[in-house]
């Protein structure tokens, strides 16, 4: 699911009003990096243009490049070395060469990934959210990308510990840029959808499986491995390793039947997510999302 501005946003206007000490704190974030944090349009907008810049850096050309000329040179360096080759050092040098360009290569899209994070408005809203979960009010989820949490866990720019900044406050009936706008008309917050059984379901066999695979193999491997142990040596009594065989097909239908449920699921949950931003939209707060629903935002970068 991409972020088209239709996501749910990890924190909405109506939450950051809520507390008044919060919305003091994240005017004085708007008025500091010159963004209205409490236009919730305006920042969706922002968040999706942010994402798909990175997700362009992610996987544009020079990552395929860089990937490519460090396989071949990888390669390079075992034909080399192996082939025992007069001159050694001539045979491994072009290989040594790709492979120090995929690195600076790599480097420099590392280098363009965080510079895009550090952009102003990224890092007012990365203080907008340290704020809010200071103050205890309900985020949503915190995306992978705008802290740039890598595969490890890693965060290249992660939320800054929140300090109550200095404020002075607006006078009364200011219509300055960075003063909160109500998010909603006089009819209140509107009503959260209920969660239906079939996105509780996901999030209850969302993580379960992904085994089947590496299993199914290992078990049929051991049952041929068996057989023809039974074959070679005359062992009648090996033959019985077919069952492995039979437990590692087994293995693989379950495998194949979890994870088509799984998909059909997600799109329930996903379709969830949408309903939960046009409530967002309506003036609703979300509540925290859980970490199957968080991972299934996440996974689309």
């Amino acid at each position: 699911m991409g972020n088209n501005g239709s996501d749910p946003l990890p924190v909405s206007a109506r939450a950051l009003t809520a507390d008044s000490r919060l919305g003091n704190a994240v005017r004085e974030f708007g008025r500091t990096y010159g963004y209205d944090y409490f236009d919730d349009e305006a920042v969706r907008r922002q968040l999706a243009e942010h994402e798909a810049s990175l997700r362009r850096t992610a996987r544009g050309g020079l990552v395929w490049t860089a990937s490519l000329a460090g396989t071949v040179g990888l390669a390079w360096l075992l034909w080399g070395g192996l082939s025992k080759p007069e001159n050694v050092g001539l045979a491994v040098t072009p290989g040594a060469a790709l492979l120090l360009l995929a690195v600076v290569a790599f480097v420099r899209v590392y280098r363009q990934g965080t510079r895009k994070l550090r952009h102003p408005f990224l890092e007012g809203y990365r203080h907008v959210l340290a704020a809010a979960l200071a103050h205890g009010a309900p985020v949503a989820f915190v995306p992978a990308w705008l802290t740039g949490r890598g595969g490890g866990g890693a965060e290249a720019a992660p939320l800054p510990p929140f300090t109550a900044p200095p404020f002075t406050a607006p006078p009364v009936g200011s219509t300055a840029p960075g003063r909160p706008r109500s998010p909603v008309g006089a009819g209140g917050a509107a009503p959260l959808p209920s969660k239906p059984t079939a996105v509780a379901e996901y999030e209850r066999i969302a993580e379960q499986g992904g085994w089947h695979d590496e299993g199914g193999w290992i078990l049929v491997g051991a049952g041929a491995a068996g057989v023809g142990y039974a074959v070679v040596k005359d062992v009648p009594a090996a033959f019985a390793a077919v069952l492995l065989v039979g437990l590692g097909i087994w293995t693989w239908l379950a495998g194949y039947r979890l994870g088509k449920r799984q998909r059909e699921l997600a799109v329930e949950a996903r379709r969830y997510l949408d309903q939960l931003t046009s409530a967002q939209a309506a003036g609703a707060v979300v509540p925290e999302l859980s970490p199957q629903l968080r991972k299934l935002f996440d996974s689309r970068i």
